[in-house]
């Protein structure tokens, strides 16, 4: 079968874009696959490269991604017909819209992903320019292309299915839930000490993963780190990109006099290594697609303490793996912090190792998208 993906970019910063490399790489080897990215950045290439999977991207500017739409599916479209895949799976927003919009022409079956969920609410909160006119119109031709019916959607959550289908009217029997896999070689088998990532040794360690947006939830973070440091001495490290509320949270920091007790990695490959040295793993998001981050430390061992959101929930077995607070509880999150270093969630984190091991391997989950490709080619090919 020939598999065209069609994706914003390969940027090394991504979840998506990371998730996408793992699965289609655990495909079977009969499958002729190639990768489309909309955008310049191709970090992740050579990794697909490398597994037999030819990569073309399209060179469009990402600052300017709404204003090209046409251009981009108009692209899209010719490489598609040039290749003309068995069907064509997608990821992000311009990747999926683009990909609906090139393949609809040519009758070619798409399988897109909803990741955030569709709550429109949260959309507007967290994503940046969700209520300007442009977006709004980009929604609403979203809303068309997905509801033609040679679509079909792979959702990383229930929520995220049941949300998007709801705000585009999609009927649920076309949204499968399958969410990303977990590697299952995240650390090295020599992980590097705290000595080695520059974290202090005799101090209760937290750490956080996510880039610096305001979904992520650092002000709650800071917030009730400064209790739990007041109570254990506790040391926070930080890693993710600099973004959009990264000053503001250098200055949160400064204000609450914690700058000695926290270290920012910003964006780096050591992210797993620091996660494996921390005593609990701290997640302050409020709005996520599926909490990779978390399903990642339960995966190294690492007790997590986070805001109890539909996707963590999902995550981490209607709770069971991991201690949930209510959104936005600072003084809950610092508790359960404290009672975390204290030792209390050990044995939860040994539970949580395993439940990933079990449930969430790549392997499993390349295996569901796999059938969940071919499927719907074959439904495509019968109508």
């Amino acid at each position: 079968m020939r598999i065209a993906h069609v994706i914003d970019s390969l940027a090394d910063s991504g979840g998506a874009e990371h998730g996408l490399v793992r699965e289609i790489t655990r495909l079977s080897a009969d499958h002729d696959q190639v990768v489309y990215g909309l955008y310049r950045n191709r970090d992740l290439a050579s990794r697909l490269e490398a597994a037999g999977i030819r990569v073309e991207m399209l060179g469009f500017d990402a600052a300017r991604g709404a204003r090209t739409l046409p251009l981009m599916a108009t692209r899209l479209r010719s490489r598609l017909r040039s290749l003309q895949p068995d069907v064509v799976q997608s990821s992000l927003f311009m990747g999926n819209l683009c990909a609906q919009l090139a393949a609809r022409s040519l009758g070619l079956p798409v399988v897109s992903t909803f990741a955030l969920s569709g709550d429109p609410s949260l959309l507007r909160s967290f994503q940046p320019g969700a209520d300007t006119v442009r977006a709004g119109l980009l929604r609403r031709l979203g809303g068309v292309a997905a509801r033609h019916p040679l679509v079909a959607f792979r959702a990383l959550t229930e929520d995220a299915k049941l949300t998007n289908a709801s705000l585009l009217n999609i009927p649920l029997g076309r949204v499968s839930v399958i969410p990303r896999g977990v590697p299952e070689d995240l650390v090295p088998s020599s992980p590097k000490t705290r000595v080695e990532l520059g974290l202090p040794e005799d101090r209760p360690l937290l750490v956080n993963v996510g880039r610096h947006t305001a979904q992520k939830g650092h002000a709650h973070l800071i917030k009730a780190f400064a209790v739990v440091q007041r109570e254990t001495g506790a040391h926070l490290a930080m890693c993710g990109r600099e973004a959009d509320t990264y000053q503001s949270t250098l200055a949160l920091i400064d204000e609450l006099r914690l700058s000695e007790h926290v270290t920012i990695f910003g964006q780096t490959p050591l992210v797993h290594h620091v996660v494996a040295a921390a005593d609990v793993f701290v997640f302050s998001s409020v709005m996520e697609g599926l909490g990779t981050a978390v399903l990642e430390a339960m995966a190294i061992g690492t007790p997590v303490v986070a805001f109890d959101i539909p996707p963590v929930r999902e995550a981490t077995g209607d709770g069971e793996f991991a201690w949930l607070v209510p959104l936005g509880n600072e003084d809950a999150l610092a508790q359960r912090v404290i009672e975390a270093v204290e030792g209390g969630a050990s044995e939860m984190a040994r539970h949580a190792q395993a439940f990933v091991a079990d449930n969430r391997s790549v392997d499993s989950v390349a295996q569901r998208v796999e059938e969940l490709l071919v499927s719907w080619a074959s439904a495509a090919d019968e109508r």
